[in-house]
């Protein structure tokens, strides 16, 4: 059997179309979770990433600047945004939840996430261990899409990784020595 070219063009064609079409259909999830033990108690920690949610510029070298923004949705904290500038832009990350009892948050980024991403969401809670000892975990999801989120998926992750890393370290730093990590006040002089 002779395969002709219109044949072959017409097959390619539709691989094309078959191709395009599945990219729309196609994603993949990226999670990632740090735990650390930080010296500090509990509500001492609660204070700085839950109740001043908004203020994660002052600790955080990720976040460039922060402010509150959005309408209160819960009883605890007067807003339901915050706005933040990071190197790659400006983003809104919009509280789903927010629970002071339980020492846990959710968020999920309505604007400015990557190009690459369908949604973008964390869950950052805490658990008391002793009077002066709290375990955070910081909860980090991300759902690519189409072909390329797909094969940057790997990137990604090490991409969320390092600066999950970074944002915990940073954390436990700040909370133990009341004073931003030296990588913060050095990319401020900047």
């Amino acid at each position: 059997m002779k395969i002709t070219r219109k044949k072959t063009f017409g097959i390619a064609v539709l691989i094309l179309i078959l191709i395009f079409i599945s990219n729309f259909f196609i994603s993949y999830t990226v999670e990632v979770k740090q735990e650390l033990t930080i010296n500090a108690t509990i509500d001492a920690t609660w204070q700085v990433i839950g109740t001043e949610f908004s203020e994660v510029d002052i600790w955080a070298t990720n976040f460039i600047e922060s402010e509150a923004s959005g309408s209160k949705k819960f009883k605890d904290i007067d807003y339901s945004t915050r706005v933040t500038l990071t190197k790659n832009g400006k983003n809104t990350q919009e509280l789903d939840d927010f629970n002071p009892t339980n020492h846990q948050l959710k968020y999920h980024i309505t604007k400015g996430k990557p190009g690459i991403a369908r949604e973008a969401s964390a869950i950052w809670s805490l658990v008391d261990l002793e009077p002066n000892k709290t375990k955070v975990i910081l909860e980090f999801k991300l759902v690519t899409k189409g072909w390329i989120g797909l094969l940057m998926s790997g990137k990604v992750r090490s991409g969320i990784n390092s600066s999950s890393g970074e944002i915990a370290e940073e954390l436990q730093f700040y909370m133990e020595n009341g004073t931003a990590h030296p990588r913060k006040i050095k990319s401020s002089k900047i």
